[in-house]
């Protein structure tokens, strides 16, 4: 697979942060940015995964953090929406209260998902803010996974640094593909 150029230009370039708020691209020069072992983890077949794949090269992959008090600190009972745009997550748009669980319900059967909880996995996402000693800050993303059926477990680290453009779900793409950092 072959690794974009522009990743280095951003971890480069990275922008000095104090909170969680605003846009946020994957960088795939640290940590593990492939969601294959997660996908492995949860019994995914060997095609979808190739396919997850394909498109995780081919496109980048967004979080936008909005505090809905706009302070951006870690604060009990504070709401915060998270907009995540990826070849898999085409503007998928969360609303959470840190510090309580997250519940909606499912088709088929109003099955529950949970923040922690979907399915035959359990699923803990983790996301940090990191002062990097270049000045720079980072959003650590750690995601761990687990089998309830097999116990097979996995904790991905992946991590997004500033995004300066225009938010990806910001922009009308009706026409075009996703968006493409090198572009």
């Amino acid at each position: 697979m072959e690794e974009k150029e522009v990743v280095a230009d951003i971890t480069a370039t990275c922008k000095k942060r104090d909170s969680l708020d605003g846009c946020w691209i994957l960088d795939r020069s640290r940590g593990c940015p492939s969601m294959r072992p997660y996908l492995e983890t949860m019994g995914v077949d060997e095609l979808a995964i190739q396919a997850n794949e394909k498109g995780d090269a081919e496109h980048d992959t967004y979080n936008t953090i909005t505090s809905l008090d706009g302070s951006g600190t870690e604060q009990q009972n504070k709401k915060v929406i998270i907009v995540k745009r990826s070849r898999v997550n085409n503007d998928l748009t969360v609303e959470l209260e840190l510090e309580k669980e997250f519940v909606q319900k499912l088709a088929p059967g109003d099955r529950e998902k949970k923040t922690l909880a979907t399915g035959l996995a359990s699923i803990v996402d983790e996301k940090k803010l990191v002062q990097e000693e270049t000045g720079g800050t980072s959003l650590l993303q750690e995601l761990t996974i687990t089998n309830v059926v097999t116990g097979d477990s996995h904790t991905t680290l992946r991590y997004f640094v500033p995004y300066t453009d225009t938010p990806p779900h910001l922009v009308d793409n009706a026409d075009q593909d996703m968006p493409d950092a090198s572009k």
